[in-house]
């Protein structure tokens, strides 16, 4: 029986991935596109400046619309909290978010074009936050094709609708176009879908916030992980200027293929890492842990020692000539990439295990380690100074998590009784 329960796991795993690699794959070839696409279609770095600098802003507000609820969501196995809660809670920490960037944007010292990109791009993140509470329940219910069918249509369209507007009209055109074809899919697709799963009953407000409570801490985290890379990339941008931070991003863009690779398994990770601790199987839950993280600090070893060789010619192929100079920035940008993708990973995990006061604590220090050097090394090494900054303080932050889970499976046995 035992044996038969491991191979039904196995297979919705198998299944699972599946689905959601292929539509995780689409997703993020799509957006990486975009940002390659924006620098065939205008004449200086400018543009590439403006939209990095708007995926750096709203990856910061995007963390209070997701919450980091989506893997507490999943790992729900006592059904503590209702769909409905889950929906309703979402859409409050999307409307604080879009509030929140709109209050930073008018703060900050941006040009109106530069405001006007940041908040279309935030309402287009909004919409992947809206989504993904929906694809929550559809996971829960195993059904990530439904999942990996959206991030698919999103995807192709997303770009399609990109590369027409911005080559009839301008970016901020582009950003409106996006918004739209991509809120039009989650109503007319996902959301007929998961109505079909899903159980809305009436919920309690005071559950909905005993639940943004008890995730505030996730929220805190996520806001955390999200900040290291988006504070360097925003500080590139107050010290160097927005054509810095697009030759930096253009570059930075074929390195996301780490996470392109390690992404999907993340999702369904969640599930299998839940089962094991419900069944008690700390083998299985540890076998899962050390295979996952061979395979992204593989994948991290194998692009990085191909970016020394083949990287001139793959950026001369992505945007030409004038690129080979900043061929020097790959090898770091392919570490920093694998170490989000292993932050990620762990976060997942440590969720998984409720071991939220570790997961902040070692997240924080890393926080603390960019927000203290990252002026030094953008004023003393430039562009490479970013690689720099987000390799040190990502790198000390997975050490440090890394030792809290070598003490939470040798001193919490509870974890895995059944």
């Amino acid at each position: 029986m035992e044996n038969n329960n491991q191979q039904l796991t196995g297979n919705r795993f198998i299944k699972d991935a599946s689905w959601n690699s292929f539509g995780v794959l689409i997703f993020f070839a799509c957006q990486w596109m975009v940002s390659v696409v924006v620098v065939w279609l205008s004449d200086d770095m400018y543009n590439s400046g403006y939209l990095g600098l708007a995926m750096t802003v709203t990856n910061i507000f995007m963390t209070i619309s997701l919450y980091n609820i989506r893997y507490f969501q999943v790992s729900d196995i006592k059904n503590e909290y209702s769909d409905s809660e889950y929906v309703v809670s979402r859409l409050l920490t999307c409307v604080l978010s879009i509030l929140l960037c709109i209050g930073f944007v008018f703060i900050e010292d941006y040009s109106g074009l530069q405001r006007g990109i940041i908040i279309c791009y935030m309402f287009f993140r909004v919409n992947e936050a809206l989504i993904d509470v929906l694809h929550g329940i559809n996971q829960r219910n195993h059904r990530m094709d439904y999942v990996g069918i959206s991030l698919f249509t999103r995807g192709i369209f997303m770009l399609a609708v990109f590369v027409v507007l911005m080559w009839l009209f301008d970016l901020m055109i582009a950003a409106i176009g996006i918004t739209v074809v991509t809120i039009l899919i989650g109503l007319i697709y996902d959301l007929p879908r998961t109505k079909k799963l899903a159980n809305f009953t009436p919920y309690s407000w005071d559950k909905v916030f005993a639940l943004l409570k008890r995730c505030f801490p996730l929220m805190i985290v996520l806001f955390c992980i999200t900040m290291i890379v988006s504070y360097a990339r925003y500080s590139l941008e107050r010290i160097h200027g927005t054509e810095a931070i697009g030759i930096y991003v253009a570059v930075a863009n074929p390195t996301l293929i780490v996470q392109v690779v390690a992404f999907p398994l993340f999702a369904p990770l969640v599930n299998l890492f839940t089962t094991c601790i419900k069944e008690g199987d700390k083998k299985r839950f540890l076998k899962t842990f050390i295979y996952s993280s061979a395979a992204i600090f593989g994948v991290i070893i194998a692009c990085t020692i191909a970016s020394f060789f083949i990287g001139e010619w793959g950026l001369w192929i992505l945007y030409g000539y004038e690129f080979f100079e900043y061929a020097y920035l790959l090898p770091g940008a392919f570490v920093v990439s694998g170490l989000v993708s292993y932050i990620w990973f762990m976060n997942l995990v440590f969720t998984a295990t409720r071991d939220i006061k570790g997961l902040f604590t070692g997240i924080l220090i890393g926080v603390i380690i960019c927000l203290v050097t990252t002026d030094f090394f953008l004023n003393r090494f430039g562009l490479e100074g970013v690689n720099h900054v987000l390799i040190l303080s990502q790198g000390i932050a997975g050490i440090l998590l890394f030792i809290r889970f070598l003490w939470l499976v040798k001193n919490k046995p509870e974890l895995f009784e059944k």
